[in-house]
C-alpha cells in the first residue's frame, strides 16, 4: 500500500506532516483523522481534496465531538445514579446524541465508496 504525507496542525499552529497509508489523499485523511487529537488537526488548505470529500471529513469531527460529548453524558448519568438522583435528563440527551451520531455515520457511509 502506498503513503502519502498528510499536513497536520498542533495547537499552536504549528504544521506538520504524518506519513500516513493510502492509495489517495482523501483515503488517508480520512484514516488518519480519526486518530487525530483534539490538539492536532487537518490542515484542510493544504488538501487537493473535493468538495464532496471536505464534506466527510468535517462530518467524521463531528462524529469525534459526539462521542466526547456521549463520554461525558454517561459520567454524569453514573454520577446522578450514584447521588440517588433521576438520570432521565442524561438518558434523554444521551438518546439525541446517539440518534445524531448515528445518522452522521450513515451519511459518511453512504458518501465514501
Amino acid at each position: 500500500m502506498e503513503t502519502r504525507l498528510i499536513p497536520v496542525l498542533d495547537a499552536s499552529g504549528l504544521r506538520s506532516y504524518l506519513e500516513v497509508p493510502g492509495n489517495t489523499y482523501f483515503e488517508a485523511a480520512y484514516n488518519v483523522n480519526s486518530l487525530l487529537s483534539g490538539a492536532v488537526t487537518l490542515d484542510m488548505d493544504l488538501l487537493d481534496l473535493t468538495e464532496q470529500e471536505f464534506d466527510v471529513l468535517h462530518k467524521q469531527n463531528e462524529c469525534k465531538l459526539i462521542r466526547e460529548q456521549l463520554h461525558e453524558v454517561s459520567y454524569k448519568k453514573i454520577d446522578a445514579l450514584a447521588n440517588n438522583r433521576s438520570p432521565r435528563k442524561f438518558l434523554n440527551e444521551q438518546n439525541e446524541l446517539s440518534f445524531r451520531l448515528f445518522r452522521l455515520e450513515r451519511e459518511i457511509k453512504k458518501a465514501c465508496p
